[in-house]
């Protein structure tokens, strides 16, 4: 049986180091493509130790000749792409009345641009052999209106109006384009995010609002890897991210004021003093209940003591 092989574009740590690891051991062969060559050939290298295949092509992804490059490099030496997973990115920082546009025209090259080059250099290896994954690796932050980095958010929404077009043009050639919908997860992405303006960091916020715990790098790459296995045309890392992807879709209006209301209580920018925290909320909300219950329960039992008395 051949072996089938992945192209793993950011692949130097995160989701992408992930990925390519887990690939790796379940038998594939694994093309690394990011900038930084020092963290690529050690990822190659432990995956080679581990048993696996894996090549470590050095690429720039917004010059097309690095693209050029890995695609030829991994043809010539594999004889094929079954799988290219688009996962390189960056954030930006910054309200959209102070974001540097140069900065941010980047980001569309980096997170909109390139990922449609890449699926321009691979797709005619996957025509001529009628078979072929392609995953765009967006956000939950495609669906909903993102304060304080609107412009990342702008290009995931790019990406993934383009993932679902190339899904449905592709389609009679055996190639699946899958849009990949990770919310938070534990990476450097926030370390590596372009400060760009004024902003409210990550870490700012989560203090702020309490939020839930990011998922692992190697949770979300099992994910992925179910989503190429199935061929899932859209796939969420968590029921909580498609939950909130899905109301906004339902309702986006309401998901738009209750946003207003949320960030104005619990996530102004610097500078201005938040009135509460979601947890002192939610604390206050379950005394609240708790309290109803009490006095539901209250009142059941004395109802059904006067009944057993009247009878």
């Amino acid at each position: 049986m051949q072996t089938r092989v992945i192209v793993v574009t950011g692949a130097s740590t995160g989701i992408g180091a992930a990925t390519a690891e887990l690939f790796a051991r379940k038998g594939w062969a694994v093309v690394l493509a990011a900038r930084s060559q020092d963290k690529l050939e050690k990822l190659a290298a432990k995956i080679i130790a581990a048993g696996g295949k894996a090549l470590a092509v050095p690429t720039d992804v917004t010059v097309k000749s690095d693209i050029d490059n890995l695609v030829q490099i991994t043809v010539e030496t594999f004889g094929r792409i079954d799988v290219l997973v688009n996962n390189a990115g960056v954030g930006i920082s910054g309200t959209l009345d102070t974001v540097d546009l140069e900065k941010l025209k980047y980001v569309f090259e980096l997170n909109v641009f390139a990922g449609l080059a890449l699926l321009q250099a691979v797709a005619p290896v996957m025509k001529a052999q009628h078979d072929g994954v392609i995953v765009n690796v967006s956000s939950i932050v495609e669906s909903t209106p993102v304060i304080y980095t609107a412009g990342y958010g702008a290009s995931k929404a790019a990406l993934s109006y383009l993932s679902q077009s190339a899904a449905i043009e592709l389609a009679s050639y055996g190639i699946d384009v899958i849009k990949f919908v990770p919310g938070n997860t534990a990476t450097e992405f926030e370390h590596n995010k372009i400060p760009a303006g004024q902003f409210v960091s990550k870490d700012a916020m989560l203090k702020k609002v309490g939020a839930f715990a990011p998922v692992s790098s190697e949770a979300a790459a099992q994910s992925l890897w179910d989503a190429v296995m199935k061929r899932r045309l859209v796939t969420y890392v968590t029921a909580q991210d498609r939950l909130l992807c899905t109301l906004m879709h339902v309702s986006p209006v309401t998901s738009v004021q209750l946003s207003k209301v949320a960030i104005q209580r619990y996530m102004p920018l610097e500078g201005v003093p938040a009135k509460t925290t979601i947890g002192q909320d939610l604390a206050k909300i379950g005394a609240l209940v708790a309290g109803v219950v009490v006095l539901l329960g209250s009142v059941f039992g004395w109802l059904t003591h006067r009944r057993r008395r009247d009878a």
